[in-house]
C-alpha cells in the first residue's frame, strides 16, 4: 500500500462525477477546504472529466481560481490559461447523428457553448445552475430539440462529444460506430456510449499537462471511479480509486479510498497537507 505522506506529489488529477462529487452532485465543504489547502502548498489540482470544459471550469471556480480543468474525456484542456481542444471531425460527427437518429435513440450533441439533445430537461438545471456565475462568454445553453442533426447542420460549431442513451440497441450502435474513423467511444452502464475523438484522452491529456508544468509523471495524483479514468490511472505515478469505483478500475490503484459519500478525495488529499 502507497503512503501519500510519504510521496512527493506536485500534481493531483480528480476527476469529477462519482469522485469529487457526492452523490448529490456537489463538492462537499471537507474537499473544498483539502483542494484549497493542496493549492496553498503549491500543489497543482486539474479537475479531469468527461465532462464539458466549461462545466467543469464552473464547478473549479466554485472551488478556487487556481484549479485547472481538462474537459470532454481530454479534448479539450486550459493549464495556467493556455488552451487546446481536439473536437470530432465536423463530417464525421455529423454521420454519428445520423446513425444515432435512424436508430431513434435519445441522444445530446456537445459543443463548447452548447448541448443539443432530443430530450434535455433532466441535465438543463445541472448545466444552467453550475454555470451562470460563469463569466458570460463561458456559460453553456441547452437547447431540447427533436433534431440535434439539424441543429449541428445548421451551426458552424465543433462537436466535442456526443452521448447516445442505446438501451438493448448499444451492442448494434457499436458496432455500427466502429467503422467511423477518428473517434472513440465509451460505454456505460451497458445503456449509454459517449463518443469522442481519439485524438486524446484522460492519459494524454494529463501528460500534456505535466509537460507544461514540468512536472514528472511520478510526482502525479489521479484519482477516479470509472472506466474512462483507466487512461488517467495508467500515467499517473500515484494512482487512487474511489471506494465506490469500478472494480476493474481498483486493481489498477495503489489506493482505495472511502467512496464519494464519504468524502474519499478528502481522505486522500488531506495526506499531502
Amino acid at each position: 500500500m502507497v503512503n501519500l505522506a510519504q510521496c512527493k506529489i506536485r500534481m493531483v488529477c480528480l476527476d469529477l462525477d462519482g469522485t469529487l462529487f457526492t452523490p448529490q452532485k456537489k463538492v462537499s465543504e471537507r474537499s473544498r477546504k483539502a483542494i484549497v489547502a493542496c493549492l496553498d502548498r503549491g500543489i497543482e489540482v486539474i479537475l479531469v472529466t468527461g465532462r464539458p470544459y466549461l462545466f467543469a471550469r464552473g464547478v473549479a471556480l466554485s472551488i478556487d481560481p487556481r484549479v485547472d480543468v481538462i474537459g470532454y474525456v481530454g479534448n479539450y484542456r486550459s493549464i495556467r490559461s493556455q488552451a487546446e481542444g481536439t473536437p470530432i471531425a465536423r463530417e464525421t460527427a455529423l454521420e454519428i447523428l445520423r446513425l444515432l437518429q435512424h436508430e431513434h435513440v435519445w441522444m445530446q450533441a456537445k459543443t463548447f457553448h452548447h448541448i443539443y439533445g432530443n430530450a434535455l430537461n433532466l441535465i438543463r438545471p445541472d448545466y444552467q445552475k453550475v454555470t451562470r456565475n460563469n463569466p458570460a462568454q463561458e456559460r453553456i445553453e441547452v437547447h431540447s430539440w427533436t433534431d440535434p442533426l439539424r441543429k449541428i447542420q445548421e451551426s458552424s460549431d465543433p462537436v466535442y462529444k456526443i452521448i447516445a442513451l442505446g438501451g438493448l440497441k448499444v451492442k448494434k450502435l457499436t458496432q455500427q460506430l466502429s467503422s467511423l474513423p477518428g473517434i472513440k467511444v465509451y460505454s456505460y452502464a451497458k445503456t449509454n456510449l459517449e463518443i469522442t475523438s481519439d485524438q486524446h484522452d484522460k492519459g494524454t491529456a494529463i501528460r500534456c499537462a505535466a509537460k507544461q508544468l514540468s512536472i514528472p509523471l511520478n510526482q502525479v495524483l489521479g484519482v477516479g471511479d470509472s472506466l474512462n479514468d483507466i487512461e488517467m490511472l495508467e500515467v499517473c505515478g500515484v494512482k487512487a480509486a474511489m471506494g465506490n469505483a469500478s472494480s476493474m478500475l481498483k486493481t489498477k490503484a495503489d489506493i482505495i479510498t472511502g467512496t464519494n459519500a464519504q468524502d474519499g478525495v478528502a481522505q486522500l488529499l488531506e495526506q499531502l497537507v
